[in-house]
């Protein structure tokens, strides 16, 4: 199911406090409403009644869509820099919910499920949206590492991240939606439409990507920002 606990939170503007109806977990198959609203950006908003200021409640929680073989542990983005201690709490988690360390009926149901660890809500709503447009999610992260290393200066700093946002359809064929955000406010920097082929020709010649497939399959944080903090730690040229 999906549970929720009130927290009261200062507004950011003028510190009056705000009551917020917390996630603690989100169960996608029974609550198909809270899928959208994490798709549509608007889930955990509020906004202050004394100043009319909108914030939203930084994520700190599990999703589960059975349906879509889905099992996602989402942290604030403030908590990256502790993503190995985390994604090895979260290997343990989902190992004693549905994996080896579970019981017989919730190993039956996890067979089916592919676990995840983001930070943020535009990373877990990517990692929605490419269920929703039929893509893999390792491709994705892939396919946004070539644009990196194709562009001449990207918008690359601490507190930014690229993100897919959906497929569109025009004149020129399927594109893919990638966007420039702010990590703090999830503002948008930039929008670019990359060619769906880009997509298609790394399914087709993984195995010249193999070194970066393996590499963002080692755990459940599977996201570019993987790799760049991994080419950072090796060479100031990153990725």
């Amino acid at each position: 199911m999906s549970m929720f606990k009130v927290v009261p939170l200062p507004c950011p503007s003028c510190g009056t406090s705000v009551e917020f109806n917390a996630v603690i977990s989100v169960n996608a198959d029974r609550r198909p409403d809270l899928r959208a609203a994490i798709l549509d950006a608007s889930f955990q908003r509020e906004t202050c009644p004394k100043c009319n200021k909108e914030f939203r409640l930084d994520p700190e929680l599990t999703y589960m869509d059975v349906g879509r073989g889905q099992w996602i542990a989402a942290f604030p983005v403030a908590k990256l820099e502790a993503w190995q201690a985390l994604e090895a709490q979260v290997k343990d988690m989902f190992n004693r919910a549905y994996g080896e360390k579970a019981s017989r009926a919730a190993r039956e149901i996890g067979a089916g499920l592919t676990p995840r660890l983001t930070f943020g809500w535009s990373a877990l709503r990517e990692k929605l949206a490419i269920v929703e447009y039929g893509l893999d999610d390792v491709i994705v992260e892939l396919t946004k590492t070539a644009l990196f290393r194709g562009m001449a200066k990207p918008p690359v700093a601490l507190h930014t991240e690229m993100r897919f946002l959906g497929i569109r359809t025009g004149a020129e064929g399927e594109t893919m939606a990638i966007a420039w955000l702010n990590s703090a406010d999830e503002g948008v920097r930039e929008i670019f439409q990359a060619p769906r082929a880009l997509y298609d020709g790394i399914v087709a010649d993984l195995g010249a990507w193999d070194l970066l497939h393996t590499e963002l399959l080692e755990g459940p944080f599977v996201d570019m920002n993987r790799l760049l903090i991994a080419g950072a730690a090796a060479s100031p040229a990153g990725v």
